[in-house]
């Protein structure tokens, strides 16, 4: 099933002891009219950077403590519009060049950086699985909206999608195996694994990474969520936490020590959360009497509290819901959940004994427990 991503993707950073100066300068050599380049990025906080193009060149400069992905936007006349286009460069301490003799962007060269000839080989390596996305799409939206929703057409797509992110993965992980001195191989690695994986399958992985990329930004943000992955897989006793409730009431996990748990991690907003609400519901009607509790932990924030609420109503969700209603859920962090929906089972004993069980997996995991118990 197609997961929502919950927090920001990773970005892999290259690690410095402060802040360095970074120069970006533009040359752009066709005859077309040149207005404006807009720099965009966030590290933390938002950064926008105009300037104006004269005689097709421009220059940004500023600090960074690790590199960033950031997107240069140039505006230039076409009769009487003005037209955008967009690239993606990597901002590192130093100085790069952005050069393009062509009227589109697509055929810009940035040089003065590793980290830009990487990401302009690996950028180059998926761009026939790109054009394959692309057709299949065409090929989906010419279908009549009947065609469209029917369930074979949706399984097909569904099918060559998982297909098509499969031999992407591929090239990411090759790109990772070559390059484990590079920023962009936390980036890579995340999107092989995907984002909802096992502990004993991506630490090996993680941990052929250099001592450098570890470093990173991004390289603790992962290993954190690896640390935290490790605590909660199956055979670990979970971690309690305090959240609360619609009405503001604090409930704790280990209320629910003696039963059997499903901590079901969600969102109002959470399209293939909202999907799989039936079927939780399903198991939840026919394992209940038989001991099954269900406590969701919601990730929307204080802005969605309404939304949340109404979700709960609109899917007729009868088990407790809590929420801290925070930008990243506490609960979810201890859990090393970065992807939704997911899962965790709890025994009686307060031992994690499955995880991630969604469809027919769940009312199959839950059988092998309670049908058992009944015989």
């Amino acid at each position: 099933m197609k997961r929502i991503l919950y927090l920001l993707m990773l970005l892999p950073m290259l690690a410095v002891a402060q802040q360095q100066n970074y120069t970006i300068k533009g040359k752009l050599t066709s005859k077309a009219e040149f207005v404006m380049a807009s720099l965009v990025y966030t590290d933390p906080d938002y950064v926008r950077k105009d300037v104006k193009i004269v005689n097709g060149e421009f220059e940004f400069k500023g600090k960074v403590e690790d590199p960033i992905k950031a997107s240069i936007t140039i505006d230039r006349k076409v009769g009487t519009r003005t037209k955008s286009e967009i690239c993606w460069i990597f901002i590192t301490p130093g100085t790069m060049v952005m050069e393009s003799e062509y009227d589109s962007l697509s055929k810009a060269k940035i040089t003065g950086s590793k980290l830009n000839v990487e990401y302009q080989q690996l950028q180059k390596a998926l761009k026939p699985f790109e054009m394959k996305k692309k057709e299949a799409d065409a090929k989906y939206y010419a279908l009549s909206e009947a065609q469209r929703n029917s369930e074979k057409v949706q399984a097909e797509r569904e099918k060559a999608r998982e297909a098509l992110e499969a031999e992407m993965g591929e090239v990411y992980f090759q790109f990772y195996q070559q390059h484990p001195d590079s920023y962009l191989s936390i980036e890579a690695l995340n999107k092989y694994l995907g984002k909802i994986f096992d502990y004993k399958v991506a630490y090996p992985l993680f941990d052929k990474l250099s001592a450098r990329v570890k470093a990173t930004n991004d390289g603790k943000a992962m290993a954190e969520q690896l640390a935290n992955l490790k605590k909660t897989d199956i055979g670990a006793v979970a971690p309690n936490f305090t959240q609360f409730d619609v009405s503001g009431k604090p409930v704790q996990l280990y209320d629910y020590k003696g039963k059997y748990v499903l901590v079901d991690f969600w969102a109002s907003w959470c399209g293939p959360c909202r999907a799989e609400n039936p079927n939780v519901l399903k198991a939840y009607q026919n394992y209940h009497d038989k001991g099954l509790e269900i406590l969701g932990v919601s990730l929307d924030i204080e802005y969605f509290r309404d939304g949340w609420i109404k979700a709960v109503e609109m899917d007729k969700l009868p088990w407790k819901q809590v929420s801290d209603l925070k930008s990243k859920n506490e609960a979810a962090r201890i859990y090393g959940i970065n992807a939704i929906p997911q899962n965790v089972l709890i025994d009686p004993n307060g031992i994690i004994v499955a995880k991630n069980l969604t469809g027919e997996e769940l009312h199959k995991g839950l059988a092998k427990i309670f049908d058992k118990k009944s015989k």
